[in-house]
């Protein structure tokens, strides 16, 4: 069995985040979290991103974020964790929408989702990478290898960063292969 351990300060932080996530008006009678301590569980959104946030083949939520979230909510006595499977690029609209209660992904935090939702604090940090055939024959580097090759196509997924963050780079749109 997996341990996992949280700090004091990120246990606050997350149940910080899920606080924030949960109301969207005054008028509300009950927050978010309320509601799920009163009726002892939370729906989860996830894009099916392993390691970030999956279903196994049994249906079980897993991944880093849906166990560190898990772990929070027990603490916070929500016992059960409903896991709502949706596309990256629909986590935030569907939490908008109220198809689930938090998300629970790999997301980047960045100004425009900060703008749309609020964040916990963060439980990992990564930054980014280019997979490239072996032994890399294109020399690819960065954004700037395919701002400078024309005849070159780069995959991002559909609602991730890193397609701003090429077209940031001044990669053209007709060399975006979104997924």
């Amino acid at each position: 069995m997996m341990t996992i351990r949280i700090s004091r300060r990120t246990a606050l932080g997350l149940g910080a985040g899920l606080v924030m996530l949960s109301g969207t008006g005054a008028a509300l009678a009950e927050t978010t979290l309320e509601r799920a301590k009163k009726d002892g569980y939370i729906r989860v959104g996830f894009a099916n991103e392993a390691p970030f946030g999956y279903a196994t083949p049994d249906g079980k939520l897993t991944g880093e974020a849906p166990e560190v979230a898990k772990a929070v909510l027990a603490k916070m006595g929500i016992k059960q964790v409903d896991g709502v499977l949706t596309e990256f690029g629909s986590l935030i609209p569907g939490l908008k929408a109220g198809r689930f209660d938090i998300i629970a992904a790999g997301m980047f935090i960045n100004p425009k989702r900060c703008a749309e939702i609020n964040f916990s604090e963060p439980s990992y940090g990564i930054g980014g990478a280019m997979l490239v055939q072996k032994g890399n024959p294109k020399k690819v580097k960065d954004y700037s290898t395919f701002k400078d090759n024309s005849d070159l196509k780069l995959a991002v997924m559909a609602g991730a960063v890193e397609g701003g963050y090429a077209k940031d780079a001044g990669v053209a749109q007709g060399q975006l292969v979104v997924l």
